[in-house]
């Protein structure tokens, strides 16, 4: 027990490290940590995932709710205001594309049933905003083009969670209910979900400010969470989606509150302040890190089939990128703008604990779901990396020239900046 502590705080000391390292070198600090887990289990032998017995689907779990929170307090609705064009556009456009591609490619490579090749597909079309920003602040791009991916992460983040989870539902029923059972059976635990999340939502924000006079209160929003998702649970609703949509309406509490519905006063209610925000960013760093060295140890290295598949889904996925991004985004976007966006779509911690998800859940070809997106996450992060690290030294131009010859050249537009 002592040495498995030391190995934990080990753990976090080294993803602060990495985590630095990102902001320098731009070297993701998902690559050195799923590398650690992958020497620790299935290259030396050192520790074996079943050993976690309980133990690992509870962390899963507590992981998931983390991602999802967070992905729906970072969620703003107004941000779809301005980007019902293009960024809309292209993300919707995009995800469904990539979706469709991976779930037929998925289906013919690996021979698994339909409903689960589209699970791979969905949560392969997600992109990662926290390995997306840093690697964004090193590219010299348009403040059009950082909304544009800041928007489509966001957004691809919510559709993947929700679609994977759908259809994960429709997986675990196997052939019990019929379609429109089904269809009916997924609408009631969503809708239950979302409308017991919103009420818990308005309740907790307007207690807040008497929450905050309690000792250690920062932690009781997280208590209020874990019982969102299970409360939600117990009654029917789907827990996942209860806790996006709880997220969601934390982080966009000044927007309920311009809302004027009869009977209902929203002028008391609280957002989370920036200790709050810190607090649960501090979370998902911890859940981040150690997630990421468990999923290296859970990894198959010895499927080299698998792994294979996994690094041709990630080159699916750029390739047909490459065509929206040419034709959903406007001509007055500039070719270095379009590579950009091209090269933004690395799978992050949100594909992560969704397969992990998946392997709990199906556990006959669960597993083979999880390698699989396993290995996209290495090989996108890897691929936007160089990418990226091309871009930024003027390198990859051919390329831009060929895809996306529609768009200004960067050269065209300096004129008219000057003027």
């Amino acid at each position: 027990m002592t040495y498995a502590i030391l190995f934990i705080g080990l753990l976090l000391v080294l993803g602060h490290i990495f985590s630095s390292l990102f902001e320098k070198t731009r070297l993701p600090d998902v690559l050195p940590l799923m590398v650690l887990g992958m020497l620790m289990g299935p290259v030396l032998h050192l520790v074996d995932p079943q050993s976690f017995g309980q133990a690992g689907q509870i962390f899963t779990t507590l992981a998931l709710i983390v991602v999802l929170f967070k992905s729906g307090l970072e969620f703003r609705i107004l941000s779809l205001r301005g980007a019902v064009g293009q960024g809309l556009l292209l993300t919707t456009v995009c995800f469904v594309l990539v979706t469709l591609v991976i779930g037929f490619l998925a289906q013919e490579l690996l021979q698994v049933p339909q409903i689960y090749a589209f699970i791979i597909g969905v949560i392969v079309a997600d992109n990662s905003t926290a390995i997306i920003s840093p690697l964004l602040a090193k590219l010299q791009v348009s403040k059009t083009a950082k909304t544009i991916l800041f928007l489509e992460a966001n957004l691809t983040g919510v559709y993947s969670i929700v679609l994977a989870i759908a259809l994960l539902s429709a997986a675990s029923h196997g052939e019990k209910l019929t379609a429109s059972l089904l269809a009916v059976d997924v609408v009631k635990s969503f809708g239950i979900g979302i409308i017991f999340a919103l009420a818990a939502g308005v309740f907790w924000m307007s207690i807040l400010n008497r929450v905050r006079r309690l000792e250690n209160a920062i932690s009781l929003t997280f208590a209020f969470v874990l019982l969102v998702y299970s409360v939600s649970g117990i009654i029917g609703g789907d827990g996942a989606i209860a806790t996006l949509a709880f997220g969601v309406v934390a982080g966009n509490m000044r927007l309920i509150k311009r809302l004027r519905l009869p009977r209902l006063d929203f002028r008391n209610l609280l957002t989370l302040n920036n200790g709050e925000k810190v607090f649960f960013e501090e979370v998902e760093f911890i859940f981040k890190t150690l997630f990421f060295v468990y999923m290296g140890i859970c990894m198959r290295v010895g499927r080299l089939d698998l792994v294979a598949i996994g690094f041709i889904l990630t080159v699916a996925k750029f390739i047909f990128r490459a065509p929206v991004v040419n034709y959903c985004l406007s001509k007055n976007l500039s070719r270095g703008d379009c590579s950009a966006v091209l090269a933004m779509c690395p799978n992050g911690l949100v594909s992560a604990v969704l397969a992990a998800m998946v392997a709990s859940q199906l556990p006959e070809e669960g597993s083979v779901v999880q390698d699989v997106i396993y290995a996209v996450i290495f090989f996108s992060v890897i691929g936007s990396n160089l990418m990226s690290f091309r871009i930024e030294k003027g390198g990859l131009k051919w390329l831009s020239n060929s895809l996306f010859h529609r768009h200004a050249e960067p050269q065209a537009q300096l004129p008219t900046e000057n003027k």
